[in-house]
């Protein structure tokens, strides 16, 4: 189990496997107080929503949030970002700001798709329905919207987004065979430095020495 806690700025992890708590410092993203957190429904990935405007996407999984930090969404609200939240099959992330808004994420091309106006005051919490067909945000002007995104794969701006962001991969250089090959952007390009025939080709520890040779006793 890891817990999340979210306040000032940055976030204390604690991590079942080491018993042991990791801080995750503002100097590797966050430049301000967090005001909300969530995680993916598989507990791989915890985004955290800031007023710098920002969200950040953390690999707990792997880990590697402990030497890289988290991955930025930004340019997504103009006002301090107040919540988050991840759709069931963490294809969407919906998140809601200060500056009226809400803004609906694609995690395949981490970029912002839609943004849905009509708040007239600060948005202090958002929801995504288990079918990915509602957003529901609520809202210091007391009320609560309900947003039919059902439709949102045929959406023209949705459509827009996602090819200039491209599909979501990069396209990188494998260090062995020298071949390009693409990974998705959620994964860490620091990490993975080789192509995935290379991959399987390389002796890992998990294979380790062949099994010893079998003896027959009469």
């Amino acid at each position: 189990m890891v817990l999340a806690l979210a306040g000032l700025s940055w976030v204390t992890m604690v991590d079942r496997v080491i018993s042991s708590l990791v801080l995750v410092n503002n100097h590797l993203n966050h430049s301000n107080i967090i005001s909300n957190c969530c995680f993916t429904a598989n507990g791989r990935y915890l985004c955290t929503a800031s007023w710098d405007k920002t969200l950040q996407l953390w690999d707990i999984q792997t880990g590697t949030f402990r030497s890289h930090g988290g991955l930025t969404l930004s340019k997504g609200h103009d006002g301090s970002v107040s919540s988050c939240s991840f759709c069931n099959n963490e294809s969407l992330l919906v998140s809601g700001a200060y500056d009226s808004t809400v803004a609906v994420w694609d995690l395949e091309s981490l970029s912002r798709t839609l943004v849905l106006k009509g708040h007239t005051d600060w948005v202090t919490d958002v929801s995504i329905s288990s079918d990915n067909n509602w957003v529901a945000s609520a809202s210091k002007d007391t009320t609560v919207r309900l947003w039919n995104i059902e439709d949102i794969e045929v959406i023209p701006a949705v459509i827009e987004a996602r090819m200039a962001h491209g599909m979501g991969y990069h396209i990188l250089k494998c260090e062995e065979c020298g071949k390009d090959f693409s990974i998705s952007r959620l994964d860490n390009s620091d990490l993975v430095t080789k192509c995935v025939f290379c991959r399987l080709s390389t002796p890992t520890r998990s294979h380790g020495l062949p099994p010893p040779p079998l003896q027959f006793v009469n």
